[in-house]
């Protein structure tokens, strides 16, 4: 395993090890070089500056000097998804009575240290997973030389990199969309690295996470700025008036006390008081009041950060997450603004009562004026300093999923679609994260009124595999089932269809192409296979059905569009799984065309009909996706589906032929495959059809009425020339493939229907309930209308 990283300090030696190192930097430099960016700069970072080390490995110039706080890398070294291996040896002796540690705010990076005394090593493995961004990683250790209980603190801190996204331009826009929608979610309280704040003018709600990331940077200004003010507090002149007996009068008195003092020392009135006036100097200013104001309200909000971190810690999902090094660290803060609070010059401040107008003083003054600029930055910490902090984000692998979804609503939205209602994620009870508990709290509602079409767009629903199977609901009968975007469709008629999407932030490389992870595509197929939809049936029995017509993958490939073929289309169209690659600031056309292909969105300039087809749940059905049976078993959309069509006058034609069609003892029937294909009529509706009603001519009238409805025994596809004279009438050597319908019983029609148009060829779909109950040729529904 090569070392990827060796420092040495005066005190100790740092090695990172990691396997094939060189795999992620190419996969970075790949994904870089499509976007058309560059290899950033990396660096590592000493809090405090270590005062001299060598800079062993990689050395661009070999050995070197580098007593800085800054260390700049020729190359980034640490990716995500990657096992690094840590080892700090020490250089000196130890103290006995201190064992060195790491530290951390997660206990998992600091219980995956252990010491070593034979060598003094301090050695773990860390694995960074999806959290990208600032990894902090303090060491703690006491030299036997140093004073007793003196332990040295040294912070490291260094970037870990995503390799199939850019960490400026990609993070940044999914950043910017997840905050429009979702303000603050993407804050975490305890993850392995941290960002940094972009500067923002929005004004944000309180977040006791952000304002403890920006006290984190200000608290050392603060303490010093009110050392600052202690050293030489804002004073005023008060005046003091008392009133004193004759032995209590000190010093020089005015003329006319004096004279009232005589008077009455002659007259033996020594029982008297005398208002004396004196002026003396106070600490107890407006000024000083903000001040302690200041100090007493960061230590209250640490208490309570303190008391939700505890609360944080108890809960089952989260016992033991945070170190007792973040509970230490958060105690030694709040220790310092109470002694602070408590100093003499403080203690007869009185409390702050808000004030009358502006202070020169709070804004000039040294001291007061870093107080003023550090309150107000804790106040409106969104917008001043947000470039000098950082928290915690949410992994790269959940961001990348709530983009996703994100982004599928604003292409419907595209497709003509508006935001009725939604409900999104709210604060939790602990006040530090934002959660989207599951899909019927995090969901968005659409409506396009050109067509009544509805969709509920749901982050996360779960179907569980528990409790009774209830009518008009999904449910999984093993086990519950989680997928990341959940579409469902209602159309005018009460039809609901559905499709399911899946994030993945995973990219494998196929000969040379960006797929998805096999198993995330087993996933869809899982999916699809484990969600069942209960319907009522007759005589109280519950029909089931998989509700779901087709499951994708999104991940984050790179493209060209405009000149490729998604390498999943076949898939799509054939099997209904697959996979879109999405990623921000690129125009993701396969899935928006997916998309547009199930939403017919407004043509542009043209009539109203024309501009809104009539959008209806038949053409889904007719995909060779959906209609996929088990062996065995065919798969149809209605029960009784029968072809309208005319009986064709052809010269030549077997006279027996046609009669067999006014007497309803007709075998077969054939139809051009071109002709169904003009009138899309797509191949599955004719393997559907159960049924045929041929329109014959009523002899001596320019008449076609429909008299017999038949039944269809079996529907091939032939070439005209093979077929007999029995078939089709007449012989013939065109080539042409056609449909052939092999009939059986007929039956005759309670009121024959007179056909329309009979100087033009007709053909269509309804059902046989329809042809039995219609008295004329207007009342004929068409199925399968939406194809047209």
């Amino acid at each position: 395993m090569p070392n990827v990283l060796h420092l040495k300090s005066p005190d100790w030696e740092l090695t990172v090890w990691v396997k094939d190192a060189g795999d992620r930097l190419g996969v970075l430099k790949k994904t870089l070089l499509a976007r058309g960016g560059a290899l950033a700069a990396s660096s590592l970072h000493f809090s405090p500056p270590v005062a001299a080390f060598v800079y062993i490995e990689p050395a661009p110039d070999g050995m070197a000097q580098f007593p800085v706080a800054r260390l700049d890398l020729p190359q980034p070294l640490f990716f995500e998804n990657k096992q690094y291996e840590f080892e700090f040896v020490f250089q000196k002796t130890l103290d006995a009575s201190c064992e060195p540690v790491v530290v951390h705010r997660l206990a998992a990076i600091e219980d995956a240290f252990h010491f070593s005394p034979k060598p003094k090593s301090l050695r773990g493995s860390i694995n960074f997973g999806n959290d990208v961004g600032w990894f902090r990683l303090g060491l703690r250790y006491a030299l036997a030389d140093g004073l007793p209980g003196a332990a040295c603190t040294q912070m490291i801190s260094l970037e870990v990199l995503p390799t199939k996204m850019d960490m400026d331009t990609d993070l940044r826009a999914i950043h910017g969309v997840i905050d429009a929608a979702y303000p603050l979610w993407r804050f975490s309280f305890a993850q392995r690295t941290e960002l940094e704040l972009q500067r923002s003018n929005q004004a944000g709600e309180r977040f006791a996470l952000l304002w403890l990331a920006h006290f984190k940077q200000l608290r050392d200004k603060l303490e010093s700025g009110v050392q600052q003010v202690l050293r030489a507090p804002h004073t005023r002149l008060l005046s003091d008036q008392r009133m004193l007996r004759l032995d209590k009068l000190r010093g020089r008195l005015t003329p006319r006390l004096e004279q009232h003092v005589q008077a009455h020392m002659s007259a033996g009135e020594l029982h008297h008081r005398y208002r004396v006036d004196s002026r003396r100097l106070s600490v107890d200013t407006p000024e000083n009041r903000f001040v302690k104001m200041v100090l007493k309200q960061c230590s209250y909000a640490l208490v309570q950060i303190i008391k939700l971190a505890t609360q944080y810690q108890k809960s089952p999902e989260n016992s033991g997450r945070l170190s007792n090094s973040f509970f230490d660290a958060l105690t030694s803060w709040k220790t310092p603004l109470d002694q602070l609070a408590n100093h003499p010059v403080l203690r007869e401040v009185g409390a702050f009562a808000g004030q009358e107008g502006e202070s020169l003083v709070l804004h000039q003054r040294a001291g007061y004026a870093n107080v003023y600029r550090i309150w107000q930055a804790l106040k409106q910490y969104l917008g001043i300093f947000g470039d000098q902090a950082s928290v915690s984000m949410k992994s790269v692998a959940q961001l990348y999923e709530v983009w996703c979804f994100l982004e599928i609503k604003s292409m419907l939205e595209e497709l003509g679609f508006e935001e009725q209602s939604s409900i999104k994620a709210g604060l939790n009870d602990l006040g530090f994260e934002k959660l989207m508990v599951n899909g019927t709290s995090s969901a968005f509602n659409l409506f396009r009124g050109t067509d009544g079409l509805r969709i509920r767009l749901s982050h996360e629903p779960s179907f569980n595999a528990n409790g009774k199977p209830e009518i008009g609901k999904i449910r999984s009968w093993t086990t519950a089932q989680r997928p990341d975007i959940f579409l469902e469709a209602t159309f005018s008629n009460g039809e609901t269809l559905r499709w399911i999407f899946d994030a993945k932030y995973r990219v494998v490389d196929a000969d040379g192409v960006d797929a998805a992870p096999d198993d995330a595509i087993n996933q869809m197929h899982r999916y699809r296979d484990a969600l069942i939809q209960i319907d009522k049936a007759g005589e109280g029995w519950r029909d089931k059905s998989r509700p779901v017509l087709g499951a994708f993958v999104l991940y984050p490939g790179w493209f060209d569009e405009a000149k490729v073929i998604n390498p999943y289309d076949e898939a799509i169209r054939d099997v209904g799984i697959g996979a879109f690659p999405m990623l921000p600031e690129r125009p993701n056309t396969w899935l928006r065309e997916f998309l547009r292909a199930q939403f017919k969105p407004p043509l542009g300039k043209l009539t109203f009909e024309q501009r809104y087809p009539p959008v209806a749940p038949d053409r889904y059905f007719v995909e060779d996706s959906v209609r996929i049976p088990t062996t065995g078993v065919f798969a149809s959309r209605y029960h009784d589906l029968a072809m309208v069509a005319h009986l064709a006058p052809v010269a030549g034609r077997d006279k027996s032929y046609l009669q067999k069609f006014k007497d309803g003892k007709a075998l077969w029937y054939h139809i051009p495959v071109s002709t169904t294909l003009d009138r899309s009529i797509a191949h599955n509706v004719m393997q559907e059809t159960r049924y045929c009603a041929i329109a014959a001519p009523v002899a001596g009238e320019r008449l076609k009425i429909i008299e017999y409805i038949y039944d269809v025994v079996a529907v091939s596809i032939v070439k005209r020339c093979d077929m007999t004279v029995e078939q089709a009438g007449k012989l013939s050597g065109d080539t042409s493939a056609y449909w052939l319908l092999r009939l059986g019983a007929a039956r005759v029609l309670p009121l024959p229907i007179e056909v329309n148009n009979v100087r033009k060829f007709v053909v269509f779909h309804a059902t046989a309930t329809e042809l039995f109950a219609s008295k004329k040729w207007d009342d004929l529904q068409q199925r399968y209308a939406a194809l047209v």
